[in-house]
């Protein structure tokens, strides 16, 4: 007698999951707090200045909580400003939320709840603290991105002319002082002249305009969120405790504002009639860009550039250097983009700092809409309305990329087409080193322009010397000694 069959299932089979739901992060709370109100975060404001420092800030708290996404607070804190509450992305994965305008916005957050006071600006907010959605960000960063393309054929060549100006100068002080000097006011010098003949086709020596008053109007803006290497008793009673007011600094903004006025009357014309941007608006939004963005951010790239590559082994400068001659020589002669795209060396050291020390360290925005976002390990769910921070020179060092080196310097990181494909992961202008800046993104409209003045500067260095040596830096907080120990002249043909 046959056997006879099982009844047939009464019920469907179990679908298998979808492949994209088998390979989910498993979801995670957001570990971290901010503790007891006021308190919490002078706490935390303690630890990042003094207690722990910066750097054993994250470390600790990336250790402590098992993720590089965590709750914690930012400076600056009460009494003087409000606790500054966020969620900080410390990984490659989680960090580009900050650029996606669909998924945060950017009004006010440039350093989280913290913004200086308008009077610093003339009374305006400039661009830099405007969401892409608003109006004014649209007209403006048009117009920023307008001049630096009008003004390309004069970065370069004013490049290498600023560079070749100290030179003099780092000789004399060499001779002078043949166990090295700090050589921040060359390199700040270097910067303004740049900006300053290039935009305004004037020469800032001409009217007084130096670096230290762009520095003493950027300093009380800063200081709140900063350490400048003074006793930390001393910091958190006269620094990190109240604001500075702008009437201490109001002498150096106006220094700069009359220069602007009495040499940028073609770009605020066409600031106006261009752009329909009010004159005033105009001025004090391009003193904010020339000083706060670029110079501030040149202020600090150049001197870790002659740092970082003092310090490389003679061959690597010696193929620098070569580089550098060949690639002039095959353009006539000439420093020019031409022959920056010829040194491929070059530029992948100038990359590798911007990807060590990115000028810009933190990034912030307002999450839009609820979301989740993903490390490399979890899943974590966002509020709308919660502020979301990411720290560049963490996550710009992350393992999960670039390896057993990601806290080491390699000249040779970004050379060949393997090295190509990891610019992108260069995080340093609020968008990725290949990125494109637009008037609906908030990447800095200098993003490209930037790595090929920093290649002029080191292209210009080799052209003058054979090899130069620096020691390591002097780090105190956000303050930082730069010192040249030695110059190696190229011999006369």
């Amino acid at each position: 007698m046959a056997a006879t069959p099982p009844p047939a299932s009464t019920h469907a089979p179990v679908p298998a999951p979808p492949p994209d739901v088998e390979k989910q992060l498993p979801l995670r709370d957001i570990p971290g707090g901010y503790g007891l109100p006021v308190l919490g975060a002078i706490k935390d404001r303690l630890d990042f200045f003094w207690f722990q420092g910066e750097k054993e800030y994250w470390a600790s708290r990336r250790k402590k909580f098992k993720s590089t996404v965590f709750r914690t607070h930012v400076p600056p804190s009460p009494p003087a400003f409000a606790a500054n509450r966020v969620i900080m992305l410390l990984d490659q994965k989680s960090f580009p939320v900050l650029f996606d305008m669909d998924k945060v916005e950017k009004k006010d957050v440039l350093l989280a709840n913290y913004m200086p006071r308008t009077s610093f600006y003339g009374g305006i907010r400039p661009c830099v603290y405007l969401d892409p959605s608003e109006e004014r960000h649209t007209k403006l960063k048009s117009f920023i991105m307008s001049v630096l393309k009008a003004k390309a054929s004069r970065w370069i060549p004013e490049t290498h002319r600023a560079t070749m100006e100290i030179f003099a100068s780092w000789e004399a002080k060499l001779a002078a002082k043949p166990e090295g000097f700090e050589i921040s006011s060359e390199t700040g010098q270097v910067a303004l002249n740049v900006l300053i003949r290039t935009l305004f086709g004037a020469d800032p020596s001409a009217d007084g305009l130096t670096p230290t008053a762009f520095s003493a109007w950027l300093g009380p803006q800063l200081v709140p969120i900063a350490s400048v290497g003074l006793p930390h008793l001393l910091e958190e009673l006269i620094l990190h405790n109240f604001r500075i007011p702008f009437l201490l600094v109001a002498i150096f903004y106006k220094r700069i504002e009359s220069f602007c006025r009495k040499h940028g009357g073609e770009l605020l014309d066409e600031a106006e009639k261009q752009f329909g941007i009010e004159k005033e608006d105009a001025l004090h939004n391009i003193i904010f860009f020339t000083g706060f963005n670029a110079f501030g951010g040149l202020n600090i790239l150049l001197p870790w550039i002659v740092s970082y590559v003092g310090r490389e082994s003679e061959e690597v400068k010696a193929e620098m250097a070569r580089e550098v001659r060949e690639a002039v020589r095959a353009e006539g002669g000439t420093m020019s983009v031409g022959a920056l795209r010829r040194m491929p060396l070059v530029r992948s050291a100038v990359f590798e700092v911007l990807r060590m020390e990115p000028p810009v360290p933190y990034q912030y925005g307002v999450a839009k809409v609820d979301m989740v976002i993903e490390s490399h390990e979890a899943r974590f769910e966002v509020k709308k309305g919660d502020v979301l921070g990411g720290c560049q020179p963490v996550a710009v060092r992350d393992p999960i990329i670039f390896g057993e080196s990601a806290e080491t310097f390699k000249v040779w990181r970004f050379v060949g087409e393997e090295g190509e494909t990891m610019v992108k992961h260069v995080l340093w202008g609020n968008g990725p080193a290949d990125g494109e800046p637009s008037v609906a993104n908030k990447q800095c409209a200098a993003n490209q322009l930037v790595p090929l003045l920093a290649q002029a500067f080191l292209a210009s260095l080799f052209l003058r010397y054979d090899s130069f040596s620096a020691l390591p830096p002097l780090v105190r907080g956000n303050s930082v000694t730069h010192t040249l120990a030695s110059l190696t002249p190229r011999p006369a043909v």
